[in-house]
Protein backbone atom coordinates (compact mmCIF):
# COMPACT_ATOMS: atom_id res chain seq x y z
CA UNK A 1 0.00 0.00 0.00
CA UNK A 2 1.59 3.24 -1.05
CA UNK A 3 1.55 5.92 1.81
CA UNK A 4 -0.54 8.64 0.66
CA UNK A 5 -3.50 9.74 2.02
CA UNK A 6 -5.35 8.91 -0.97
CA UNK A 7 -4.05 5.25 -1.22
CA UNK A 8 -4.48 4.74 2.68
CA UNK A 9 -8.24 5.96 2.21
CA UNK A 10 -8.31 3.61 -0.90
CA UNK A 11 -7.08 1.02 0.93
CA UNK A 12 -9.78 1.44 3.37
CA UNK A 13 -12.88 1.26 0.91
CA UNK A 14 -11.84 -1.75 -0.34
CA UNK A 15 -11.38 -3.29 2.67
CA UNK A 16 -14.34 -2.75 3.43
CA UNK A 17 -16.48 -3.47 -0.34
CA UNK A 18 -14.52 -7.17 0.61
CA UNK A 19 -16.18 -7.05 4.16
CA UNK A 20 -19.78 -5.90 3.07
CA UNK A 21 -19.03 -9.18 0.66
CA UNK A 22 -18.42 -11.62 3.28
CA UNK A 23 -21.01 -10.55 5.64
CA UNK A 24 -23.48 -8.08 4.70
CA UNK A 25 -23.28 -4.00 6.31
CA UNK A 26 -23.27 -5.56 9.53
CA UNK A 27 -19.78 -7.00 9.34
CA UNK A 28 -18.36 -3.51 7.83
CA UNK A 29 -16.66 -1.75 11.24
CA UNK A 30 -13.98 0.89 11.21
CA UNK A 31 -12.09 -1.94 12.98
CA UNK A 32 -12.44 -4.33 10.98
CA UNK A 33 -11.27 -2.33 7.98
CA UNK A 34 -8.18 -0.89 9.87
CA UNK A 35 -7.35 -4.83 10.67
CA UNK A 36 -7.79 -5.97 6.73
CA UNK A 37 -5.59 -3.34 5.86
CA UNK A 38 -2.67 -3.13 8.78
CA UNK A 39 -3.41 0.00 9.26
CA UNK A 40 -3.05 1.44 12.87
CA UNK A 41 -6.48 1.54 14.82
CA UNK A 42 -6.78 5.30 14.71
CA UNK A 43 -6.25 5.23 11.21
CA UNK A 44 -9.95 4.31 9.85
CA UNK A 45 -10.83 7.43 12.32
CA UNK A 46 -8.83 9.82 10.14
CA UNK A 47 -10.31 9.23 7.22
CA UNK A 48 -13.96 8.30 8.07
CA UNK A 49 -16.10 10.29 11.10
CA UNK A 50 -17.66 6.94 11.59
CA UNK A 51 -19.52 3.76 9.86
CA UNK A 52 -22.48 5.52 8.19
CA UNK A 53 -18.92 7.74 6.68
CA UNK A 54 -17.55 4.39 5.68
CA UNK A 55 -20.20 2.69 4.23
CA UNK A 56 -21.15 5.93 2.24
CA UNK A 57 -17.80 5.16 0.68
CA UNK A 58 -18.79 1.73 -0.17
CA UNK A 59 -21.99 2.72 -1.52
CA UNK A 60 -20.62 5.70 -3.73
CA UNK A 61 -18.22 3.61 -5.30
CA UNK A 62 -20.79 0.71 -6.13
CA UNK A 63 -23.12 3.39 -7.37
CA UNK A 64 -20.43 4.83 -9.68
CA UNK A 65 -20.07 1.50 -10.54
CA UNK A 66 -23.38 0.44 -11.17
CA UNK A 67 -23.63 3.98 -13.45
CA UNK A 68 -20.55 2.65 -15.65
CA UNK A 69 -22.23 -0.32 -15.87
CA UNK A 70 -25.58 1.27 -17.64
CA UNK A 71 -23.60 3.61 -20.05
CA UNK A 72 -21.33 0.27 -20.83
CA UNK A 73 -24.55 -1.41 -21.71
CA UNK A 74 -25.94 1.29 -23.41
CA UNK A 75 -22.99 1.72 -25.80
CA UNK A 76 -22.70 -2.07 -26.61
CA UNK A 77 -24.02 -2.32 -30.02
CA UNK A 78 -23.33 -5.94 -30.23
CA UNK A 79 -26.08 -6.47 -27.77
CA UNK A 80 -29.30 -5.94 -29.67
CA UNK A 81 -32.07 -3.56 -28.64
CA UNK A 82 -32.35 0.31 -27.78
CA UNK A 83 -29.25 1.87 -26.10
CA UNK A 84 -31.92 2.20 -22.88
CA UNK A 85 -32.53 -1.67 -23.04
CA UNK A 86 -28.94 -2.56 -23.12
CA UNK A 87 -28.91 -0.22 -19.96
CA UNK A 88 -31.26 -1.85 -18.01
CA UNK A 89 -29.41 -5.26 -18.88
CA UNK A 90 -25.84 -3.41 -17.52
CA UNK A 91 -27.78 -2.53 -14.84
CA UNK A 92 -29.07 -5.86 -13.69
CA UNK A 93 -26.46 -7.66 -14.21
CA UNK A 94 -24.32 -5.70 -12.19
CA UNK A 95 -26.37 -5.75 -9.50
CA UNK A 96 -26.80 -9.39 -9.42
CA UNK A 97 -22.72 -9.86 -9.40
CA UNK A 98 -22.73 -7.85 -5.93
CA UNK A 99 -25.82 -8.40 -4.19
CA UNK A 100 -24.45 -7.11 -1.00
CA UNK A 101 -23.22 -3.63 -2.78
CA UNK A 102 -26.92 -3.44 -4.18
CA UNK A 103 -29.05 -4.19 -1.43
CA UNK A 104 -26.06 -1.42 1.02
CA UNK A 105 -27.80 1.17 -1.76
CA UNK A 106 -31.11 0.17 -2.15
CA UNK A 107 -31.70 -2.51 1.04
CA UNK A 108 -32.93 -2.73 4.59
CA UNK A 109 -29.79 -1.14 5.78
CA UNK A 110 -29.59 2.96 6.25
CA UNK A 111 -26.91 4.84 5.81
CA UNK A 112 -28.15 7.53 8.47
CA UNK A 113 -25.93 9.89 7.21
CA UNK A 114 -25.70 9.83 3.40
CA UNK A 115 -22.22 11.49 2.04
CA UNK A 116 -22.63 14.14 -0.32
CA UNK A 117 -20.40 12.10 -2.51
CA UNK A 118 -22.90 9.19 -2.63
CA UNK A 119 -25.37 12.25 -2.86
CA UNK A 120 -23.63 13.40 -6.12
CA UNK A 121 -22.68 9.56 -7.54
CA UNK A 122 -26.76 8.73 -6.97
CA UNK A 123 -27.77 12.06 -8.77
CA UNK A 124 -25.45 10.99 -11.85
CA UNK A 125 -26.74 7.65 -11.73
CA UNK A 126 -30.41 8.98 -12.23
CA UNK A 127 -29.24 11.72 -14.87
CA UNK A 128 -28.39 8.71 -16.92
CA UNK A 129 -31.29 6.99 -16.53
CA UNK A 130 -33.18 9.99 -17.46
CA UNK A 131 -30.90 10.99 -20.15
CA UNK A 132 -31.48 7.40 -21.83
CA UNK A 133 -35.46 7.58 -21.59
CA UNK A 134 -35.16 11.04 -23.07
CA UNK A 135 -33.44 10.17 -26.13
CA UNK A 136 -36.05 6.70 -26.20
CA UNK A 137 -38.71 8.54 -26.11
CA UNK A 138 -37.26 11.34 -28.79
CA UNK A 139 -36.62 7.93 -31.24
CA UNK A 140 -40.12 6.61 -30.52
CA UNK A 141 -39.05 3.37 -28.47
CA UNK A 142 -40.71 4.54 -25.19
CA UNK A 143 -44.09 6.49 -24.60
CA UNK A 144 -43.55 10.15 -23.95
CA UNK A 145 -44.69 11.97 -21.48
CA UNK A 146 -42.76 13.68 -18.14
CA UNK A 147 -38.58 12.16 -18.28
CA UNK A 148 -38.63 11.59 -14.55
CA UNK A 149 -41.96 9.89 -14.13
CA UNK A 150 -40.93 7.51 -16.60
CA UNK A 151 -37.86 6.77 -15.48
CA UNK A 152 -38.90 6.68 -12.21
CA UNK A 153 -41.47 3.92 -13.21
CA UNK A 154 -39.04 2.22 -15.31
CA UNK A 155 -36.52 2.11 -12.51
CA UNK A 156 -39.01 0.73 -10.18
CA UNK A 157 -39.79 -1.77 -12.37
CA UNK A 158 -36.07 -3.06 -12.76
CA UNK A 159 -35.76 -2.82 -9.26
CA UNK A 160 -38.63 -4.98 -8.16
CA UNK A 161 -36.75 -7.39 -11.10
CA UNK A 162 -33.59 -7.42 -9.66
CA UNK A 163 -34.58 -7.49 -6.10
CA UNK A 164 -36.96 -10.46 -6.38
CA UNK A 165 -34.26 -12.19 -8.08
CA UNK A 166 -31.53 -11.81 -5.60
CA UNK A 167 -34.22 -12.67 -2.92
CA UNK A 168 -34.95 -16.24 -4.76
CA UNK A 169 -38.81 -15.27 -5.42
CA UNK A 170 -38.30 -15.12 -8.78
CA UNK A 171 -37.60 -19.21 -9.70
CA UNK A 172 -39.03 -21.68 -10.85
CA UNK A 173 -41.35 -23.34 -11.41
CA UNK A 174 -43.70 -20.84 -9.63
CA UNK A 175 -42.23 -18.25 -11.59
CA UNK A 176 -39.86 -17.86 -14.67
CA UNK A 177 -36.34 -17.75 -13.38
CA UNK A 178 -35.15 -14.42 -12.88
CA UNK A 179 -31.51 -14.64 -14.00
CA UNK A 180 -31.78 -16.43 -16.92
CA UNK A 181 -35.07 -14.70 -17.78
CA UNK A 182 -34.04 -11.22 -16.92
CA UNK A 183 -33.14 -10.19 -21.10
CA UNK A 184 -36.46 -11.27 -21.70
CA UNK A 185 -38.65 -9.65 -19.06
CA UNK A 186 -36.96 -6.28 -19.74
CA UNK A 187 -37.56 -6.61 -23.00
CA UNK A 188 -41.05 -7.38 -22.18
CA UNK A 189 -41.59 -4.40 -19.99
CA UNK A 190 -39.50 -1.95 -22.56
CA UNK A 191 -42.29 -3.30 -25.34
CA UNK A 192 -45.57 -2.42 -23.35
CA UNK A 193 -44.19 1.19 -22.80
CA UNK A 194 -43.43 1.68 -26.64
CA UNK A 195 -45.54 4.88 -27.76
CA UNK A 196 -48.76 3.20 -30.21
CA UNK A 197 -47.82 3.38 -33.68
CA UNK A 198 -50.66 5.76 -35.74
Amino acid sequence: MGNSTGDTRAALVAAASKLLTQGGPEFVTLRAVGAATGVSRTAPYRHFADKDDLLSAVAAESMNRLTEAMRAGAADLAAGGTPLYRACLGYARAAMESPEHYRLMFGDFPINRPSAELERAADECARVLYDLVGEAQEEGALAGGDVREAGTLLWAALHGLVDLTLTRHLHEPRTVDGIEAMPTLLAMALGNWVCPKA
